[in-house]
Formats: C-alpha cells, sequence, structure tokens
C-alpha cells in the first residue's frame, strides 16, 4: 500500500480538527477497502458529510475519491480477491459464530442496494437490450469467469443465441467480426479489472455492437466504452470478496427476462426439454 499516503494521514496538517483526526484513522486503519467505498460509505461510517470526506481528500492531495482508488489500485500487489485481515482473529471469530452473522448482516444489507438498482433506467434499458439483441455473448474473466458462465447457460433457456465467449481464440472475432447486426456484449468485470476487458469493450461498441457492462463503483473507466452500465454494490467484507452478489443481479436478471417473455419461454423450455429427453442427459 502507498507509504506516502499512510504518512500523509499520519502527519499534524492532516489532524488539525476533530473531524481530521477522525477521518484520518479511519482511512488509515481501512485503507486497503477504500478502493471498494464511496465517499457517502465513508461519511456514515466516520459520522460526518460526504462534502467533509471531499474537502479533507483534496487536503491530501487528491481531486476526489476515484482518484485516491485509482492510486491504491495501482499500488496493490495482492491477488485479485485476496484473503484480508489477521487469520488468527477470524478463527476466534467464527468459533463464537460472529464472522459468519456479520457476512450475513453484510449480505442482507446488499441486498437492499441490489432492489434499489432494480428499480433504476439502466436495469430497465438492460432488460431491453437482452431481450431485443439479436446475438448476445456474455463475457468475464479471471474468478467471474464461472458466473458469467452460469449466467449464459440460464439466459439460454429463456432465449436464443446466446453464448459465454472464452477469447482463447485471440480475436473475439464470433463477437467482432460484423456478420450479424444487432449483437449485444454482456461484459461482466467486478474488483481488481482484467486487462481484456476494457480494450474489448471499446472494440465491440467501434464493431457497432451494443455493450451491456455488469460491473462495481471501484470501476474508473465503466461509462467510457459502455451503452448501459449496471453498476452492483460493493462487497465489503472483511475476509473474503465474494460473488454473492453479482450471483444474485444475474439471477434477478434472468428472472425479469423471463416473465417479460413469457410464452415464449416456455415453448422454448418445452423445446429443450424434449432435446435434453432425446440424448438423455438428464435422469427421467
Amino acid at each position: 500500500m502507498s507509504r506516502h499516503i499512510i504518512a500523509r494521514l499520519k502527519s499534524d496538517e492532516m489532524r488539525r480538527s476533530a473531524s481530521d483526526k477522525m477521518i484520518a484513522n479511519y482511512l488509515e486503519r481501512n485503507l486497503a477497502d477504500t478502493p471498494f467505498e464511496t465517499a457517502r460509505s465513508i461519511a456514515q461510517r466516520v459520522g460526518v458529510s460526504p462534502m467533509t470526506i471531499s474537502r479533507y481528500l483534496r487536503r491530501l492531495g487528491f481531486e476526489g475519491l476515484e482518484e485516491l482508488k485509482a492510486e491504491l489500485r495501482n499500488s496493490r500487489s495482492n491477488p485479485a480477491w485476496q484473503v484480508k485481515g489477521q487469520m488468527d482473529r477470524f478463527q476466534a471469530d467464527i468459533r463464537d459464530g460472529k464472522l459468519l452473522a456479520n457476512l450475513l448482516h453484510q449480505h442482507i444489507d446488499s441486498l437492499s442496494h441490489i432492489y434499489e438498482l432494480t428499480a433504476s433506467r439502466q436495469w430497465q434499458e438492460t432488460i431491453d437490450a437482452l431481450i431485443a439483441a439479436s446475438e448476445i455473448y456474455v463475457v468475464a474473466f479471471q474468478n467471474v469467469r464461472g458466473i458469467a458462465q452460469y449466467f449464459a447457460a440460464q439466459l439460454s433457456y429463456a432465449r436464443p443465441r446466446v453464448q459465454f465467449v472464452d477469447g482463447l481464440n485471440g480475436t473475439f472475432a464470433e463477437l467482432l467480426d460484423g456478420s450479424v447486426e444487432g449483437r449485444c456484449l454482456f461484459l461482466l468485470d467486478v474488483r481488481r479489472f482484467a486487462s481484456k476487458a476494457r480494450p474489448l469493450a471499446a472494440e465491440a461498441q467501434r464493431a457497432g455492437v451494443r455493450v451491456v457492462l455488469l460491473t462495481n463503483d471501484s470501476c474508473t473507466w465503466a461509462h467510457e466504452v459502455s451503452d448501459i452500465t449496471l453498476m452492483e454494490p460493493s462487497t465489503q467484507g472483511p475476509l473474503w470478496d465474494g460473488a454473492a452478489v453479482s450471483t444474485i443481479v444475474i439471477d434477478l436478471l434472468i428472472s425479469n427476462i423471463i416473465v417479460l417473455l413469457g410464452s415464449q419461454v416456455d415453448e422454448r423450455v418445452q423445446q429443450l426439454t424434449r432435446l435434453q429427453d432425446m440424448f438423455g442427459d438428464f435422469e427421467p
């Protein structure tokens, strides 16, 4: 982590007032999680206003929280979705039930933010895009690859011409060759972002492909390369950056689409069930 930021937080200049000291103490203790915070969430935890946080960050040498996040992300050498904190403390917490109870409460809190997301204009635009697209290509990398594969597989029960693209051909030509109009790229990229995600989204836009990006507020380039951006709430668990939020969001997307497509989904599921029975993939 950037040593000069910590040194600056400990300086007398950054601890002039009582609110200065509270903010400095909070940031110093939680600097590793700051890339996943918002000015509002920090303000709520410290007990000051978001404007006070913004003014403090400017004195710290940053135009805003996004600039601080970018520096912290660039200075990190930890692997994506790392185990954080002291394992001895976690082991003690799990024995008396505190750790799992805290994680459960965090998931419950995330659900309230997901509900707000489902009521947003971006949510409806995403639903419309996924229904109207001639073809849907789902892409994700590293840790969230499996979630994206699940999304593609489930969505293919609701509508045809959905596929997960792994990019192992080195070109993403099936998405970018321009042979079919009305294509949509559904890109899932959260937390420590994949190096291929941003250039792929930009190239897709240049190829006339509509880009839907599911990410979180740690992403600083989201609106530059996407037609629709869904910002899921950032998880801030003390132990592990889990995938529960992303999984819930994509399950809700699929459910929303199924309801709107109605009888079309029934017909498709009946057809797929017949094929499954014919090829014997499932037990009777």
